[in-house]
């Protein structure tokens, strides 16, 4: 066989195996409408999804949602739908699910206020909705949560909270000197710095509590569980980690400081615990910076 027919018959063969690829598809559900924090989340089905407040499955913040709301599994090839004796019940496609019920491309799932959608996916699909969610959900500087999803987070929090009679606390954090950086060295650096510092907050929390960058080189953090004296040791080691920092472009070194406030919630709402952490980080800045104020 000549070289060209060779070629020929490779690219062919390659071809194939691509669209034997994109043909296989798998089962998907997305949240298209419900919770802030929930919306355009993704997961694949394999062989079972559980989908309700619980953990491990697709974990949803809708009040009306019992822990193990509903699921979504695979047997002998088929998808199927199923209520799991939720408080509220199940809806597909605005019917009440009352059994076991196979699932097509397209069908919803409601929960409460909550939309999922379940469609057959790709491997290019699967990673572009993924990336889609990412995007929703994320602050792409720092990887840390994106304002509005953090915002939701921390009131179904404080619902939580208030329903059981945990302590939640939280922290406004601001960075002392990235201003004179941004002027000395330029923007870059001080966007290096701004990242380096979310990541450390991001790894430092480490699942104690759920953080975003509130905008500009500011910060904030809930800490459920943790009283003031808790959260303003967690706040010190944020301190301390963040003065350690330093970031290096070019060969030039550059660093910055944090000061912190905490507040315990009470019985406010969420923007009432964010004021009053922020009035704290007042104080922590007049104070000289660097610090960490209650």
């Amino acid at each position: 066989m000549a070289g060209g027919d060779e070629r020929s018959m490779a690219d062919t063969l390659y071809g194939v195996e691509l669209r034997e690829r994109s043909e296989v598809r798998t089962g998907s559900l997305v949240v298209i409408a419900g919770e802030a924090a929930d919306v355009g989340t993704h997961v694949l089905v394999g062989e079972e999804v559980v989908l309700g407040r619980i953990p491990g499955g697709l974990e949803l913040r809708d009040g009306r949602a019992s822990r193990r709301h509903a699921r979504v599994f695979v047997e002998d090839g088929t998808t199927f739908a199923e209520d799991l004796g939720s408080t509220n019940g199940t809806s597909l496609n605005g019917h009440r699910l009352e059994r076991r019920t196979p699932l097509v491309d397209g069908d919803r799932i409601q929960i409460g206020s909550t939309v999922v959608k379940y469609t057959l996916v790709d491997e290019t699909e699967a990673a572009w909705l993924d990336r889609m969610a990412r995007l929703a959900g994320t602050d792409p500087l720092t990887g840390l949560h994106a304002k509005h999803r953090f915002d939701n987070l921390l009131e179904q929090a404080l619902l939580a909270a208030g329903r059981s009679g945990a302590v939640v606390s939280v922290l406004m954090m601001d960075l002392d000197g990235v201003k004179a950086v941004n002027d000395t060295h330029g923007h870059r650096y001080g966007a290096a710095l701004i990242a380096a510092v979310g990541q450390a907050i991001g790894r430092l929390l480490g699942g104690r509590g759920e953080a975003c960058r509130f905008g500009g080189d500011e910060f904030c953090a809930y800490l459920p569980g943790q009283s003031v004296e808790a959260a303003a040791s967690t706040a010190e080691s944020i301190r301390g980690t963040v003065e350690a920092i330093r970031v290096e472009i070019d060969g030039i070194a550059v660093g910055a400081t944090i000061s912190i406030g905490v507040h315990r919630v009470g019985d406010e709402a969420a923007a009432a615990a964010v004021a009053a952490a922020d009035h704290a980080l007042y104080r922590a800045k007049a104070g000289g910076r660097n610090r960490v104020s209650t």
